[in-house]
Formats: C-alpha cells, structure tokens, sequence
C-alpha cells in the first residue's frame, strides 16, 4: 500500500454504474496514483470520474475493486477516522431551512466528532474567519450565492481538518467574491498548512491555489505532476507554438519586417505575438531587429498555461483510447 507521506493513495481502482452488459459506465478505470502532501487539484472533463473518486475516498460509495488510504487510513476499514481529519466543501448546498448559520455550522462539527460546546465554539471562530460573523445568526435559506459559500467553506473547516476537499469552490460567485474565495483558500494552504484536494472546471482557480494537478480523462488515469513543471514548455505543439516578443524602437518598421520575412503576428498590450511551426523564428527576428535598428527587450516562447496542458494530454489520451478500442 502507499507510503507513509501519501496524502492519498489509490491502487487499481475500479468504479462502474448500471447493471450488467455492454450499457456499465466505467467511471474509473483501474486508476492507480498518489498525491503529495500539499495543495493538490483533480482536473478532467464532464464524466472524468472526478466526483466519483471524491466520492469513493469520503466513503459515499464504494468502489468495485482496488486499494485507496487517505491520510495513511484505509477507505475500506478506516472510513469513520478518515472523517475525523477530513473537511469538505461539496459543490452543492446542504442547508437546513430555517435554521441559523451558527447552529448549521456547529451541527456538521458534532457530525464530524466534536462535542458540542467545542462544535459551537469552533462554528463561531470558522463563521468569522470566512467573514460571516456578522451573519451567525441569520437563516442561511436568506443567504446569498457568496454567503452559501463561504458557510460550505465554513462547515468544511470547523473540525479543524487535515485535509480539505473543495469541489468547485468558486461556482456561481461574481468576480470579486471569486477573488476573494481563492484569496481566502491560498491562505488556508499556506498560512494554515492545511492540505487541499481541489475540483474544478475553472483552470485559472486551479493555478491560483494549488501545487500540484492530477488528470483524469473518462475513469482513466491521464498525468500527474507540479503545475510549474507541467505548464513549463513552450505552449501547444509543435504546429503550434508562439513567440512573445517586447521591443523599443520604431513599431510600425519592424512589424514590416516580419511581414516581408512572411511571419504573421499580433500586437497584444505592448507584447507581439509571432506564431510559428516547426523551427523557431528567433534567427529571423534577431535580423529584423538589426535591419530596423530596433532593441529587443525580451524574446521568448510563451509559457503554457494550465489550460494548455489539459487540452493537450486530454486529446492525446482520447487518441489513445480511440487507437486501442480498434485494435
């Protein structure tokens, strides 16, 4: 089984739905994988298995074959400990109508373990580090789409848990309450070493918050690795790559001299984008330079961005995938 410093480990793990015959849907795919300790993210699109998995690992359901520990506990024998150390945010709310935000808080605490006069305790310090402690005592069915989830975020934490699970953390919030969702879960990691497993669809939040991605692609097991080292390649293929490149000098002449060497570009806030396939441009675009007399400030490939890497390894997955159903 898995190491000692495993956030999670998961061997051979096997999750279908439906009955027998041809019509099973395979949610997970025999995926074996670990996470470090740390900030973690589960990518893949709509019918990735990324809520299956979180799912499996909370106990909800069970799988159909394989091994998972979460926090060095085993899933199948260990599940009511693993909740003692586990907070989660899930992607819907679960409010009880009528019932204040202070009293919902403390009723998760007592659900996750604590007495109750440390639950309650623990809901009021959880409700103002979220910033609802003017708002404790209000119904949480009046709550806004920002205040639900910052008392998800708040149910989530008020077990002082070792491991936070969010699942789409930032869904429905206008832009500042997202900024200030992401502001509030990097703090979380960082200020409070608190470890995260994060889903979501918005790629950006990912590379906000988290260390490290994980990619799944219909139940299967994609990539894994530091989202510095996974976005740290020239973007796209080798059929599609750009060039950023700053200069100081006269615009309009050297933007002619990419055009006479036949190279497309575009101005984009002070930054020309040369895009290119093959070689690359740069022994073209130092000459330019020199013919127009312009100073290159910065000439460098752009730097592939998370959204980069998920649409590549997605496609090379389903490629592969396709080949091997023929075979």
């Amino acid at each position: 089984m898995g190491v000692k410093n495993d956030l999670i480990y998961i061997e051979g793990m096997t999750k279908t739905y439906g009955v027998s015959g041809s019509h099973n849907i395979v949610a997970l795919n025999n995926i074996s994988f670990s996470l470090s300790r740390g900030a973690n993210s589960i990518l893949g699109p709509n019918g990735a298995g990324k809520s299956t998995l979180i799912k499996v690992l909370l106990g909800y359901i069970k799988a159909d074959s394989g091994e998972a520990q979460v926090l060095g506990y085993d899933i199948k024998s260990e599940g009511r400990k693993i909740k003692e150390f586990i907070g989660y945010m899930p992607e819907h709310y679960t409010i009880i109508p009528g019932v204040n935000a202070v009293k919902q808080v403390s009723l998760l605490g007592k659900i996750a373990g604590l007495p109750a006069a440390e639950a309650m305790q623990r809901a009021h310090e959880t409700l103002q580090y979220v910033g609802l402690d003017e708002a404790r005592y209000r119904k949480v069915n009046e709550f806004s789409t920002g205040m639900l989830q910052r008392l998800k975020l708040a149910q989530a934490l008020v077990n002082d848990p070792e491991l936070l699970i969010l699942d789409e953390p930032t869904n429905g919030l206008d832009p500042r309450g997202r900024i200030d969702m992401i502001d509030l879960i990097r703090e979380i990691s960082q200020d409070h070493s608190i470890n995260l497993l994060i889903s979501s669809h918005l790629l950006p939040d990912i590379e906000a918050t988290c260390e490290f991605a994980t990619i799944l692609d219909r139940g299967h097991f994609v990539t894994q690795g530091r989202i510095d080292d996974l976005t740290g390649q020239e973007a796209g293929s080798a059929e599609n790559r750009m060039m950023n490149i700053q200069i100081k000098g006269s615009l309009n002449d050297f933007l002619g001299g990419l055009r006479k060497q036949g190279l497309t570009f575009e101005v984009i806030d002070k930054v020309i984008q040369v895009p290119y396939s093959g070689e690359s441009p740069a022994q073209s675009i130092i000459q330019i330079a020199y013919d127009t007399n312009t100073q290159i400030r910065s000439m460098t490939p752009r730097k592939a961005i998370l959204e980069d890497v998920f649409i590549h390894q997605i496609e090379g997955a389903e490629n592969k995938q396709a080949i091997g159903g023929k075979n």
